[in-house]
């Protein structure tokens, strides 16, 4: 059989549902189908300070990838790529590879120092193997303040 050629694309604000079915396929967090969640989606497509890219095989979304960019005081943007979700069934076909290499390409197009990635524990166990074979390295641990109850009332100490 002749591999499909994987084209990348800007997200769309038409394509909520195909992400919403992608991500219903994966381990990765469903939002509730809601209004509200439809709204988010919207905004995220049409906010040109962070890129939404699908990729696609023969019209069908078989990846997703989500480059959030943060200017920085003393030195160039550093880019991180927030989401990188490949379709169970296109996963060792080079979906994930290509978008890498195309999130890689567009931090270097807006002058990043580097792209980061964080894996998360209940994300697919391949993730950080696949990172480091494209050749990046553990760089520390991530921490996360939950902004929900933590630090909420209580003063912080230097």
């Amino acid at each position: 059989m002749v591999p499909q050629p994987i084209r990348i694309r800007r997200g769309r604000r038409t394509d909520f549902t195909a992400v919403m079915a992608l991500l219903a396929t994966t381990k990765a967090a469903v939002p509730p189908p809601d209004r509200a969640t439809l709204r988010r989606f919207r905004h995220l497509v049409a906010d040109l300070g962070t890129d939404f890219y699908l990729a696609t095989v023969d019209e069908r979304v078989a990846g997703v990838a989500h480059i959030t960019y943060a200017r920085q005081l003393a030195d160039r943007p550093i880019a991180t790529l927030a989401t990188l979700i490949v379709a169970q069934d296109a996963q060792h076909d080079g979906v994930g590879t290509a978008l890498l290499r195309f999130a890689v390409e567009r931090a270097r197009k807006r002058a990043c120092s580097e792209l980061r990635c964080a894996v998360r524990d209940d994300c697919n166990p391949d993730a950080a193997q696949f990172l480091t074979h494209a050749g990046g390295a553990a760089a520390g641990r991530l921490f996360e303040l939950s902004l929900h109850e933590t630090l909420a009332d209580e003063p912080l100490e230097a």
